[in-house]
């Protein structure tokens, strides 16, 4: 008895958590742009079709997935990821999207594209995370042209709720040099601060700047 009893459970537990395979995949990925978009602020297209993976914990996954800014693709991942809360599997129309993960993003930006990054640290209040891993940032001038590439080795966005801040923290770098990079964007005394470190050069900088600035 207590042998099925034990195998009811997981069998029922594993089927719980297998109905999204069972999802419409163009509705889910309706549901996860507007999410994103809501929350970030971010416009995103996919090119491939999602899927469903169970581990290490339920999320969806993508390839080649298009990152848009005024309708231009400034940014194409090759492994997109993003977690869901296991809540409510019953209902497809109430998905939970949680934290999303960029990997092997190659970022194509240009001077007045930047503010895409900056627009992140501005995202109102939640506890989900932004991480971006093994990417590039092409910087291009006016003729598509690269000035320079920066490598991230992994960084990410999240709102740290003691601080009540918006925190940048990333691994980098840029012409071989590597280099970490901490921003932190005080809304209620409307200042950003900067930390910029590198061992490499042995050089470090810490930097205040008032929004007017």
């Amino acid at each position: 008895r207590l042998f099925l009893a034990c195998a009811t459970v997981l069998f029922l537990s594993l089927s719980y958590f297998l109905i999204p395979t069972l999802y419409n995949k163009e509705l889910v990925q309706l549901q996860i742009q507007n999410q994103i978009f809501k929350k970030y602020e971010i416009k995103i297209k996919f090119n491939k079709r999602i899927n469903y993976g169970l581990l290490p914990k339920p999320h969806f996954i993508a390839k080649d997935l298009s990152i848009m800014r005024n309708d231009k693709e400034i940014g194409i991942s090759k492994n997109f990821k993003i977690f869901i809360s296991a809540g409510n599997f019953l209902d497809m129309n109430n998905i939970n999207t949680k934290d999303l993960i960029l990997k092997n993003t190659d970022f194509n930006i240009k001077k007045n594209d930047y503010i895409f990054f900056e627009s992140l640290l501005k995202t109102e209040p939640n506890e989900n995370k932004i991480k971006i891993k093994n990417s590039n940032i092409f910087f291009k001038n006016k003729n598509d042209e690269v000035l320079f590439i920066n490598k991230i080795a992994d960084s990410q966005f999240y709102y740290d709720q003691n601080k009540l801040q918006n925190i940048f923290v990333s691994k980098n770098k840029i012409f071989n040099v590597p280099y970490k990079l901490k921003i932190e964007n005080d809304k209620f005394n409307k200042k950003f601060y900067s930390k910029f470190s590198s061992k490499r050069i042995r050089l470090n900088i810490d930097n205040e700047f008032d929004y007017d600035e």
